[in-house]
């Protein structure tokens, strides 16, 4: 049981440390050490992993980030959960979450049912099961080892409502949990007046995103096909060489990956937010746009359909067609543009910060370990 008097002793334990995940648990931390906790990450290097020096710099300076990287992705993932379990076991934390697919299985593989393994938090960021660049029956196997570990005392914590309805659903977890992830909320801008009527030129429509095979990228070459000069499409993001040259129309800039300064003009100079893609968790790079007053036109998939209010701070879409339809209706109308971008920018004060996320998550922590 945890010592409510005494601090939270927190581990987060990833294997996938890029991307967006970085961001989330940089967050969690933050708000967690400012909410009185002490807190771990253990994270596995990869290709996409930020240097270390850049990984120090996005973490609050009292968070003790434990790296593994002997390059062979199988022995790391293996340490990496036998030196959390055995931390755990010794009792040196009070709760361990678990961020992505395989550290959330390996670790609760390894972890003995009893009181201590309700100390697990495992939140996906992203169904497996949902990955559409899987074949069927790799796709079932996800599912099914979901299913199964879901029957242990570890609670599965998503990360926006529709995640979490899907969890229950499918998986009947002992266990469940919904917190709010987002923003800093001082990433939230103002509503936004002359630059998105009157700047000079076609209305810009941007995404963020790794050029790959999630992201759809061949959906929002289509949309820039086949609205042609109305609009200025740039993909502000890279990938692969051969990936874009299969997936990126001749209508579409790419930017490459740029720093944040010059992602922050990008987005000053965007009119539409199109992310047409196949799965998320909760993107947030969807979230910053609606932060920064975009109106956003998205394809219907978990965590999508959280972040944007249909028809108030853009459009939620089931089809190509309607990713078309919809992002002519705002590239038609600067006025629409210019209320549904204040309506995101409401949406994402009201409903897509970090403001609480330390004392929500610490409560979670103590309740469901009590």
């Amino acid at each position: 049981m945890i010592q409510h008097s005494n601090p939270l002793r927190v581990a987060h334990v990833t294997e996938a440390m890029g991307g967006g995940i970085v961001t989330v648990i940089a967050s969690l931390a933050l708000r967690q050490v400012e909410a009185g906790a002490t807190v771990e990450v253990h994270y596995m290097d990869r290709p996409e992993t930020p240097a270390a020096d850049e990984l120090a710099r996005r973490f609050h300076p009292a968070v003790r980030l434990v790296s593994y990287s002997t390059g062979r992705r199988g022995r790391d993932l293996f340490t990496m959960a036998r030196t959390v379990r055995a931390r755990l076991v010794r009792d040196l934390y009070d709760a361990v979450h678990l961020h992505s697919s395989f550290a959330g299985a390996a670790v609760r593989l390894l972890m003995p049912v009893g009181a201590k393994s309700r100390r697990l938090f495992y939140s996906p960021h992203g169904w497996s099961f949902l990955r559409e660049d899987l074949p069927a029956p790799a796709r079932r196997v996800a599912a099914l080892t979901e299913q199964l570990l879901a029957r242990t005392p570890a609670t599965v914590v998503s990360t926006c409502d529709s995640e979490h309805q899907l969890a229950v659903a499918r998986l009947r977890p002992r266990s469940a949990a919904q917190i709010q992830t987002g923003i800093s909320p001082t990433q939230i801008g103002d509503v936004r007046s002359e630059p998105i009527t009157n700047k000079p030129g076609k209305p810009r429509v941007v995404t963020v995103a790794r050029v790959c095979y999630q992201k759809a990228p061949w959906r929002f070459s289509r949309v820039a096909d086949a609205l042609g000069d109305a609009g200025d499409f740039r993909w502000i993001g890279g990938g692969e060489p051969a990936d874009e040259a299969e997936w990126i129309s001749d209508g579409v800039t790419v930017t490459g990956w740029i720093s944040p300064d010059e992602l922050a003009r990008e987005l000053e100079e965007a009119d539409v937010f199109l992310f047409p893609s196949l799965w998320e968790g909760m993107p947030m790079a969807l979230m910053q746009a609606q932060a920064a007053g975009i109106p956003c036109v998205v394809s219907d998939v978990v965590g999508n359909r959280d972040a944007v209010l249909d028809g108030v701070s853009g459009f939620v879409c089931g089809t190509d067609a309607e990713l078309v339809e919809k992002c002519k209706v705002l590239l038609d109308d600067p006025a629409l543009r210019r209320s549904m971008g204040a309506e995101a920018i409401e949406h994402a004060r009201r409903s897509l910060t970090d403001a609480g996320l330390g004392p929500e998550t610490l409560s979670l922590y103590r309740e469901r370990t009590a």
